[in-house]
């Protein structure tokens, strides 16, 4: 389970992938790119982005004055990145165990098989990042994804 169902294909419909673009650009949905920059613009400040561990077919933000949110996916390989950027500075810290990034900050993982979050501040904004297997299978992976954001 990936958080995401890709609808089935028929003759004449659109294709899966098509049809999750179009769900996601009715909910607000834009280019990654464009979303990142309004968010930026509102909070007069700049965002860290990840280094994907793998290429996604689909990419797209969207972004309010207080919340950015960044999805990628692989629709071929069921692999799905949620990445919610934020101007709260505060942590959800149940049930985590606390893990500390190469920069030193501080960070919470939370493992709910086969979903995987993590969630730390930086600079002023409050980084969550969702995923699931097999993008990360455990929090070593989890750790080393996090340590891509610059």
């Amino acid at each position: 389970m990936l958080g995401f169902n890709l609808p089935h294909t028929v003759a004449g419909e659109s294709t899966p992938e098509q049809a999750l673009l179009e769900d996601m650009r009715e909910d607000g949905y834009i280019e990654i790119e464009d979303a990142v920059a309004s968010f930026e613009e509102h909070q007069q400040m700049e965002v860290k982005l990840p280094r994907l561990p793998f290429q996604s077919t689909i990419a797209l933000g969207k972004a309010s004055p207080d919340t950015l949110t960044l999805q990628w996916f692989d629709t071929v390989n069921h692999a799905h990145i949620r990445v919610t950027i934020g101007s709260r500075l505060s942590l959800n810290k149940s049930h985590a165990v606390a893990v500390t990034l190469k920069n030193g900050v501080k960070a919470f993982y939370r493992e709910d098989l086969p979903h995987h979050t993590l969630s730390f501040i930086s600079d002023g904004l409050t980084y969550d990042i969702y995923t699931s297997e097999p993008v990360v299978t455990n929090q070593r992976e989890m750790v080393e994804f996090a340590n891509s954001f610059n």
